[in-house]
């Protein structure tokens, strides 16, 4: 028997099990993705991206897509892989990208354990909340995957990594076979800016709760995660989304501080909202007058220069 697991931590507390464990490390919630990109195209883009917007070196998270896939392609084809992730987009979205994948290179027995809730544990964000014993009970619960679920899958990570959103959006309301998918794929859509103000419903909400007065990074996170807990945010992405906007000379929001990278993990930096942020937030303008847009979701491109910037 293999395992899968999302990150260190469940790949931690999962050691005793019989069988190799590789430990999955991407980020499919962001950067860039093409449904026509070779694996190496991928690779070079997404670590250009990374390098650029999270400080992670590029030939670290090159080396650690092609070692993480090589892991994955010298599983046994005739032994049950067991993917272990929860109900989130982080995890849903990976989830496409790995039944794709392991049903391209001819996997025969895949199953999952993947779980929405626990009992006693409120709010629940994933399996990393769960202890050794609480997760190796989870096995004996672990569901085959079906070939409905591995075309939808691989139907689902086509549409995510489509620069056309419509065929995303026609997946959405067709899927049905992978039982967290479809809730995730719509909070998904909740990352693509709004036309009234140019922000995204987690950029909206963080500029109202800086309004409100909470101003500590930290805080802010916490806070975020505890009303989203279907997306899987991690601190690392929140930094990032908080990054774009503090560019050029109108800035939304400031800093007194760097934010969280992968060179420092520091989170306490305090962050203030500006005359222009409060404008966007209020309505008065619109965001992508005053810092523009370059960024990733799935396969979309969002890119527009702020007009202010190009006066």
């Amino acid at each position: 028997m293999n395992h899968i697991v999302n990150g260190d931590v469940v790949g931690g507390k999962l050691k005793s099990l019989n069988g190799n464990m590789v430990v999955w490390r991407e980020m499919y919630d962001f950067g860039p993705l093409h449904q026509d990109w070779t694996l190496e195209e991928t690779y070079k883009r997404r670590a250009e991206f990374f390098e650029q917007k999270l400080q992670i070196p590029l030939s670290f998270f090159i080396e650690n897509c092609k070692s993480q896939y090589q892991l994955l392609n010298e599983l046994s084809r005739s032994e049950e892989v067991v993917l272990w992730f929860e109900h989130d987009r982080y995890d849903q979205v990976t989830i496409l990208y790995l039944l794709s994948e392991l049903s391209a290179l001819g996997f025969q027995k895949i199953s999952m354990v993947s779980i929405n809730e626990y009992e006693g544990i409120v709010p629940f964000h994933g399996l990393g909340q769960l202890s050794t014993e609480q997760l190796i009970e989870l096995l004996p619960t672990r569901q085959e995957i079906t070939n409905v679920q591995i075309e939808e899958a691989c139907a689902g990570w086509k549409a995510y990594c489509s620069d056309n959103l419509d065929e995303l959006n026609e997946f959405i309301q067709k899927c049905h076979a992978l039982p967290f998918l479809k809730h995730a794929l719509l909070n998904h859509m909740t990352y693509f800016p709004s036309q009234q103000n140019g922000l995204n419903e987690i950029e909206f909400l963080v500029l109202s709760m800086i309004n409100e007065g909470i101003n500590s990074f930290a805080e802010l996170f916490n806070k975020l995660v505890r009303q989203r807990t279907n997306d899987g945010l991690s601190d690392l992405y929140f930094a990032a989304i908080l990054n774009e906007l503090m560019k050029g000379d109108y800035p939304l929001i400031s800093s007194d501080s760097e934010l969280p990278s992968y060179k420092q993990h520091n989170p306490k930096a305090k962050i203030g909202l500006t005359r222009w942020g409060l404008d966007v937030l209020t309505g008065r303008t619109n965001r992508m007058n005053l810092v523009g847009i370059d960024w990733w979701v799935g396969g979309v491109h969002l890119v527009e220069k702020s007009s202010k910037q190009n006066m």
